[in-house]
């Protein structure tokens, strides 16, 4: 329990959820882990794939742990259901990255 407790304490993470727009260029340098996801429940907006990329990108240029969340209201095809039916993959995998633990003794 305390290597977990210590992983919150020392990770910097940028959450993007819910993703509405397209961020651009974000400066990820000492940034540990992102997470991204859309917005669920009745006024939900919609998330683009594109958006997704663009973060999903970045992440993977600096070897930064990618964490998608879920689609939320909207799906990955554009059509409103319940978010669990939407589910949880991107580009045909569940990404449950995380940064990994070290302490050096």
């Amino acid at each position: 329990m305390l290597g977990w407790a210590l992983l919150w304490k020392i990770t910097r993470f940028l959450s993007v959820e819910p993703l509405l727009e397209d961020i651009g260029e974000v400066n990820l340098h000492g940034i540990h882990w992102v997470i991204v996801g859309g917005e669920s429940g009745n006024k939900a907006r919609l998330m683009e794939r594109d958006w997704v990329d663009n973060v999903y990108r970045q992440c993977c240029k600096l070897d930064i742990p990618f964490f998608f969340k879920q689609w939320g209201t909207w799906g990955g095809d554009k059509i409103k259901r319940n978010k669990k039916t939407n589910g949880r993959t991107y580009r045909g995998k569940t990404w449950n990255f995380m940064p990994q633990l070290q302490i050096s003794s």
